[in-house]
């Protein structure tokens, strides 16, 4: 059997005819009995089915060769440029496990062998997007150990290895594959996984399935290193990108309902925008793949939202159907009232065909109205106004307001004499609140023309009353804008901490778990950048933290885990470190083994 590998020539083969002219080569038997093989099974129908010849035990036994005759003249065959080596990756579903099958292909009639090559690509990328999507869920540990490696500034993509790296090993072919065919596919492969919205994908480390419910979680996490570590440093090392980070979210510009992962986003999309300076300085890796997370973050955020929405729209049109309930007929919303889902609610009332609105301002807040257009449904709300609200003012307002605004709509509702009368009387009631008592007086003696001098009087004021209240409106809503903007910035503050507190946490607990190392304050300077001895020194009475200095914070001070109930496994299993590292059952840090002993009586 041959030792040295054959020359592949992967996707440019030739046919045993044009190589017999070429260079007076003749196969012998065994040879042409597998390329008889391989030339039948190498057709666009078998291709397509899977159907390929397979260099196996069972198939050598078919040809009436050994294994080691067999391969022999596999050899030859793709030495001579006859066939070539090609794979799929299949899942198992039963066992949880991906497996490679290879294939010997000949020159295919009627179709180049790009084609049959990745169609077998394109199935092998749909398997292992199976197997990520069962066995490869991303957890919050994982995410973690993730973390930590793109956050380091020197990132490299290596690692133990990937599931592709495990399988196309050359070891895993029966014969030496071609280079050229292993990088392209492996390649082909990574780049249609890493198009999947929900993979991450970690060339050499590993690939994960994101599942959408746990993006925002899973994106919190990452925050706390794009705060602590990749956010300081990048600024440091461009100051074009410090100054478009510190220009986001400043006082008094953007949305001031703005969200949590809408900030992340907004800082994520701002540090992708400069992707050639974090692929030259490092952090590309990280921002590439927490891209990816806002991305599913903010997508089911926005299904939620839409959920939310569409719950909420069926129930006011729900409301708007009822014959029993006036206050759902003649529907009102506050346009003022702190609700997310309001103003989303009210345009999409507005732009229903089957819904009428208006606006009143009542003496306290601006009211958005809605009615089923409906014109038999707007004659019994102006009945049941006169039976039971002609002296309740702004119900009549509110039917005044809709008619009023849908008027050219509306208009054949006012040939009914008995609809015209009713409304009529309705506003009498209304505009004797506005006009002085004796317009009564006058309307019992009949005095017509006075009268209606009166009510014109009463439209008047009316009229000039919305325009007051308009004005107040405004005054409210900058008044609103400028406290939501205070309260923005407070919550912004105080989850700010709440972040840095977590990132500090996950310092503490990365250095001495799994770097095996103390965290003292030029530590976590050096790895952890927004942790400087200011910020600590600030942070260590805000949360309890205990330092081996006390409260005079020194950059050689050790910072310990708060001693409460949140942290009681964290310090029991720091004192159990500690109690190895004294006994030196486990390699203990440098330090001093005093200090140690300091730490452990801390605890």
């Amino acid at each position: 059997m041959r030792i040295s590998p054959p020359h592949d020539h992967f996707l440019q083969l030739t046919t045993k005819e044009n190589l017999g002219r070429s260079s007076g080569i003749i196969l012998q038997k065994e040879a042409l009995s597998i390329m008889k093989t391989v030339e039948a099974q190498s057709s666009r129908e078998n291709i397509e089915a899977g159907h390929l010849f397979r260099p196996t035990d069972a198939n050598f036994e078919k040809l009436k060769m050994d294994r080691e005759t067999a391969l022999d003249q596999m050899w030859e065959l793709i030495d001579y440029g006859l066939a070539t080596q090609l794979f799929e990756i299949k899942y198992d579903a039963d066992i949880g496990e991906l497996r490679l099958v290879t294939f010997l292909v000949g020159l295919p009639s009627g179709m180049p062998l790009e084609e049959p090559y990745k169609l077998l690509i394109g199935r092998s990328t749909e398997h292992i997007y199976q197997f990520i999507q069962n066995k490869r869920t991303l957890t919050e540990d994982t995410w973690r150990n993730v973390l930590n490696q793109l956050a380091d500034i020197d990132y490299k993509e290596d690692g133990p290895g990937d599931e592709l790296d495990r399988l196309l090993d050359p070891k895993q072919f029966p014969l030496q594959p071609s280079s050229e065919m292993l990088k392209r596919s492996r390649g082909l492969i990574i780049d249609e996984l890493a198009a999947e919205a929900k993979v991450i994908v970690l060339p050499h480390i590993g690939f994960y399935y994101l599942p959408e419910s746990e993006a925002a979680h899973f994106l919190n996490i990452a925050n706390e290193y794009l705060m602590t570590k990749v956010e300081p440093l990048a600024k440091a090392f461009d100051s074009e990108i410090r100054l478009a980070l510190d220009r986001l979210f400043s006082p008094g510009t953007g949305d001031v309902e703005i969200n949590e992962i809408e900030i992340i986003r907004a800082k994520v999309d701002t540090l992708y925008s400069f992707k050639e300076t974090l692929k030259e300085h490092g952090f590309y890796s990280f921002i590439h793949n927490l891209k990816k997370v806002t991305e599913i973050a903010v997508k089911f955020a926005e299904v939620e939202k839409r959920k939310e929405v569409d719950r909420l729209l069926k129930v006011y049109m729900k409301m708007l159907d009822s014959q029993f309930d006036f206050d759902s007929r003649l529907l009102r919303i506050n346009l003022e009232k702190d609700d997310e889902h309001n103003l989303v609610i009210v345009d999409l009332l507005r732009k229903n065909p089957k819904v009428l609105s208006a606006e009143w301002h009542d003496a306290d807040s601006k009211i958005a109205v809605f009615v089923n257009n409906n014109q038999n449904n707007i004659k019994e709300i102006n009945s049941l106004i006169y039976q039971n609200y002609r002296f309740t003012t702004e119900h009549i307002l509110y039917l005044k307001a809709i008619l009023e605004l849908n008027e050219k709509e509306l208009k054949p509702i006012f040939k009914d004499e008995e609809f015209v009368k009713t409304y009529g009387k309705n506003l009498q009631a209304v505009y004797f609140n506005y006009i002085p008592w004796f317009y009564k007086l006058f309307y019992f003696l009949g005095i017509t023309p006075i009268v209606n001098s009166g009510y014109a009087k009463a439209k008047s004021i009316l009229t000039f009353l919305q325009m007051d209240r308009q004005f107040l409106y405004q005054k409210r809503r900058e008044n609103f804008f400028k406290k939501k903007l205070r309260e923005r910035e407070e919550r912004l503050e105080k989850e700010k901490k709440q972040q840095l507190k977590k990132a500090l946490v996950s310092a503490l607990s990365d250095a001495y778990f799994k770097k095996n190392c103390l965290p003292s304050v030029d530590w976590l300077g050096m790895n952890y950048p927004a942790f400087s001895a200011e910020t600590l020194e600030k942070m260590i009475p805000d949360f309890a933290f205990l330092s081996t200095t006390g409260k005079s914070i020194k950059p050689h001070s050790v910072i310990l885990f708060p001693n409460s109930p949140e942290f009681e496994s964290f310090n029991k299993d720091l004192k159990d470190l500690l109690n190895q590292w004294i006994r030196g059952e486990v390699d203990p840090p440098k330090e001093d083994p005093e200090l140690f002993v300091q730490i452990r009586n801390l605890l």
